[in-house]
Formats: structure tokens, sequence, C-alpha cells
């Protein structure tokens, strides 16, 4: 993948800027692309632009001028729409000239590399003449930017325009030694004084947290609208949809409209987590009740959970003691709720014992009663997959709720998404697009190792490149395919390394199973103790585990699972 400065877009970009930055972004790793050039140092103080300075290294540098504009024409000698004030071809002329000269006063060594220069009209189609003041090849228009397969085609036909444009420029001479990644680098640093100010690693991770806000809200829209006129509400997406924030969101507005509401799930960290959320957001509300479905329904019943139970209490003793205090009519009145928000709803679906405990506790039942259900319920990893199909069958039949599916990926990079469905076997089909631009093979690497010391090795290596790079310690988890008492981090921490098992430090690095860590997120996972068995299941959890990445995703895997994880990159079965 290209190299981007800077390495994201913000909410201001114009969105044909923001697709060419998409397409660059999957272009050739040797590419560096700087977007927004901000040339008026250089040209008498006037407001000078260049959208996009590409340096191609065994070609030159090409000056890129976007018009984001649907419609684009020039009649009359003047251009339409009207915000279009001068050629931009002109203006990518000027850029180009602009930016040579400055660059070979202060580099005189680039005196003999070749700028060219052209536009791209990404969503306009524009058929160019022939004519005394544009080429052919200085333009792609939105039917030919359209018609790219990936950012590595648009990539290949950009570099032969370019070629095009040096060889008809009789002052341009073909390149004849590339440039190497310090001539680049030079070619960079001289930029970056009159670049938009280029912020520093922490302050680019925390634009792109603004980016997934910005996005997760429009994701958030539609849903928010429907839970607000329907009363019973079934909401179906795969992992990295925005699922939990939206329900976190839908059980707010009901609090605040008067109802009491029970917002829940069945992981205990996610459920952690959602209580942690609504509590510490003010107002407080003392008619939302948020946390582990089994949990709320224990304290709502008055039955005391004894100090680190066996997962047999969980599973069996405690569902029964609930069942006993359901049958207490008196209870029942007085312990219900109005209105059920459920996240990871296909948790508790696939176990209809909890699930028709939880009904009881809804004022009206499942038929009468008021609820917002989201859940993956078309990629779930749980065992027992029949009795979820089950569960959400009489659902959808007793209770007839209006159903909405969450299609767009707002979490992950389409690399890490990808890969995440490769490795996983679930096809391409699981995701309509990904609303997140950016990301490049720098957001996902893999190392395999031959014994467990290498395998730590590797771990304490990325840890210190992530802290490095910027990232918190809290931003990073680390979750395995074994138990926690196996595996690389507990081994980590048994030798004085600052990694927490989850839910016992909140400002340290985490590290869990992956199934433990389903509904979170962080900005960096890294995923150990990978040792393939080849059952469908342990490959089903790259898609649980990958997917909580809202940045970059490392795998440690062992060499004797490299050619079967390999073939599933290459979606050979």
């Amino acid at each position: 993948m290209a190299r981007l400065i800077p390495a994201f877009t913000d909410e201001r970009t114009p969105p044909g800027e923001r697709d060419v930055f998409t397409m660059l972004a999957a272009g050739p790793d040797d590419w560096t692309a700087i977007h927004s050039l901000d040339l008026a140092p250089w040209n008498r103080g006037l407001r000078t632009e260049i959208d996009f300075v590409i340096i191609v290294p065994d070609t030159g540098i090409i000056c890129i001028e976007v018009k984001s504009h649907s419609k684009i024409d020039f009649e009359d000698d003047r251009w339409i729409p009207a915000e279009i004030k001068r050629s931009p071809f002109k203006q990518a002329a000027d850029g180009r000239y602009t930016f040579y000269r400055r660059l070979v006063a202060l580099l005189p060594q680039f005196q003999n590399l070749p700028v060219v220069h052209g536009c791209v009209f990404p969503n306009a189609r524009f058929t160019l003449p022939p004519n005394l003041s544009a080429q052919p090849w200085e333009l792609i228009d939105g039917v030919r930017f359209r018609s790219y397969s990936s950012g590595m085609e648009f990539c290949a036909d950009l570099k032969q325009r370019m070629q095009r444009s040096i060889e008809a420029d009789q002052n341009l001479l073909p390149l004849k030694v590339r440039l190497s990644g310090s001539e680049k680098d030079r070619i960079v640093e001289a930029c970056i004084p009159v670049h938009k100010r280029q912020p520093g690693a922490r302050e680019e991770i925390q634009q792109r947290e603004l980016e997934i806000g910005r996005i997760l809200r429009e994701q958030q829209k539609p849903v928010l609208r429907l839970a607000s006129l329907n009363q019973r509400l079934v909401v179906d997406g795969a992992a990295g949809t925005g699922k939990t924030l939206i329900a976190v969101e839908v059980a707010r507005r009901a609090a605040l409209a008067g109802k009491r509401v029970a917002l829940l799930c069945f992981n205990r960290l996610a459920g952690d987590w959602i209580r942690a959320a609504v509590t510490q957001n003010a107002p407080a509300m003392p008619n939302l009740v948020a946390g582990r479905a089994i949990r709320v329904m224990a304290e709502m019943a008055g039955i005391r959970v004894p100090e680190n139970p066996h997962q047999r209490y969980w599973d069996e003793e405690l569902p029964l003691l609930i069942e006993d205090k359901l049958t207490d009519p008196d209870f029942s009145a007085d312990a219900s709720f109005d209105y059920l928000v459920l996240d990871e709803a296909q948790d508790l679906l696939g176990r209809p014992r909890l699930w028709n405990c939880l009904c009881q506790f809804l004022s009206g039942g499942v038929k009468e009663g008021n609820f917002a259900l989201f859940g993956d319920f078309s990629h779930q990893v749980l065992g027992e997959k029949h009795l979820m199909d089950s569960s959400l069958q009489a659902l959808l039949e007793t209770a007839r709720p209006t159903r909405w599916l969450l299609a767009e990926n707002c979490r992950n990079y389409q690399i890490v998404g990808d890969t995440a469905l490769r490795l996983s076997g679930f096809g391409d089909s699981v995701y309509s697009g990904y609303m997140r631009t950016g990301g490049s093979l720098g957001n996902y690497d893999i190392s395999f190792y031959n014994e467990n010391a290498d395998q730590l090795e590797s771990l304490r290596t990325w840890l210190a490149d992530f802290r490095k790079a910027g990232y918190k310690a809290s931003e990073i988890a680390i979750l395995s395919f074994c138990a926690d008492a196996f595996s690389a981090a507990s081994r980590l921490a048994a030798d004085g390394c600052a990694v927490y098992p989850a839910g016992k430090s909140a400002d340290g690095t985490l590290y869990s199973t992956i199934h433990a860590f389903k509904g979170l997120e962080r900005k960096v996972i890294i995923l150990t103790d990978l040792a393939l068995a080849g059952t469908e299941f342990q490959r089903h959890l790259f898609y649980t585990g990958m997917t909580r990445a809202t940045e970059s995703v490392r795998i440690l895997c062992h060499k004797n699972s490299k050619i079967v994880l390999r073939g599933w990159l290459r979606n050979q079965e």
C-alpha cells in the first residue's frame, strides 16, 4: 500500500479527493502521495494548493488537481458549475511549475526529475476535445475513474499517463535511475514546512478516532429513527457495523423518554463496558439498568452471586434460581422493565433457557412488549447455531418486529476486514462496503514462530513498536486462541511485563480469549497462540478477533500452520 501524508482525511475533505485518496492508499508500496500541499508561501502569497503530489520512484512526480462535482462543463468561455473559477488544467499546470521551481531551488540535485500534471474528475463525465491547452492523457474523468477495479489498476493507468506526458514534453527526460528511499524522504521533508500542519503520531490517532465517530453517527441515523417509530425492532449486522454504540444510544433515548429500560448483553466484559458507558454519562438515569444479562436478572431477583463462581453456576444453578423466583406473581409484577435493548442478541437467543427468563422481565413479553434487539444472526460463532435460529424465527413469527440490516462496516479498514473474512471462510459478501477510508499493509501483519520463546519475543517487540507509534497501553489488546492460563500474554505477565487480564486494569494493555472479548474493540489487536486444528469453529474465531481492531491487527501463528493459513488467505479451502 502507498504511503499517504497525512494518513487520514478529515470531514472537510471533498468527496472526490476522498475517492482518489482511497485509490492511492491501495497503490504500490513504494509510492508516496502528499495530500493538500499548500503552495502559497512559494507563489507570492497567492492561494495555491495542489490536491495531490504523487512521487512515483521509477517515473517522476505528478501534481493532481481533483474536482468533486457530479457535472463539469465548459460553455461560452466559462466553467460550469460556477464554483470553478478557472481552468482545472491551468490550475494543475501552474501548481506543477511552481512546485518544480521551489523544489529545485531547495534541492538542486532534482533538476532533472520529471514533474508532470493531470486532473481527476471522479464523479463527472467530461469529454476533452482536441485543443491547444490540455492533452487527453492529462484527464481521468468519472467514466474512466469508475471503471478501475482496484487502486493498483488506477495507479498503473496514472503511471502510463505520466510516461505519455514525459514523452510529449521536449523539456523532460525519463528517469535513468529510480529514486531511492532516502531521495523520496528528502522530497517529502522539503514539502513538510509548507504542508498543512503535519500532525504528530498521537494526534493522527485521535483524528482517526474522530473520523470513526463521524461515520458512526451517519450509521446511527436510520436505526434511531426506526426505534422511535416502532415498538419492536430487530437489527442484524455483521461485526464492525456499529451495533453496540447504536444500542447504547437507543437505550439512552428511551430512558430520557421516561421508560424503564434494560440495556443488556451476554458477555461479561461487554456487559461491564456497557454498564460503565451508561453510568459515566451525565445526567444519571436511574430508570436505565445496564450490564450482563444474567447478572442484572440476578440483582433484580435479589439473588446474591458468590465470589468467583464456577462456570456451572452461571450455566445451570443461577438460571434455575431465577426461574424459581419468576414463579412468584408478586415478584413478576414488580421486577419488570418497559423496554429491552439487547446487544449481541444472538448469544442469548442461542441459550433458550436464559432467553425465556429474560422475556419474563419484559412488560408485555415478546409478543406485546417493546424491544430493540441487535445481533449478528448470519455469522454466528456458536456451537448451537440451530438453537439461535429457532429462537429468532419464533420471535419473528410471534412479535412481527420491524427489521433493519446494517451492511456497511464502519469500524475496520478494508485490509483488516477483508483479511478477516478470507481467514474465516465467510467470502466477500458480508459487507456492502467500508465507510472508513485509508488503511494500508501496515495495518495488518502476521509472524510465524517455532517455539513459545519466539512468540514471546515477537509479542514484546510489537507492544514496544505500537507504544513508540503513539498508542496508549490501554488501546492495545492481546487476544488468544487458547485459555488465559495457557496464553502467551499470561507468560509475559508472569515475567513482569505490564499486561493484565481483561477487567483487572482500566489503563493497561489487557489480554483475554477471543470469545471473552466479543462485543468490544481496541485500536490495536494482537492475536496469539494460533496453532490451527483445521476446524471451522476455530477458523471463525478470526472473524470475531480481527474485527475488534479499529486500527491494526497482528497475528502470531505457529509455523506448522503456515501452509493452511496461506491457503485460506488465497481462498483455497
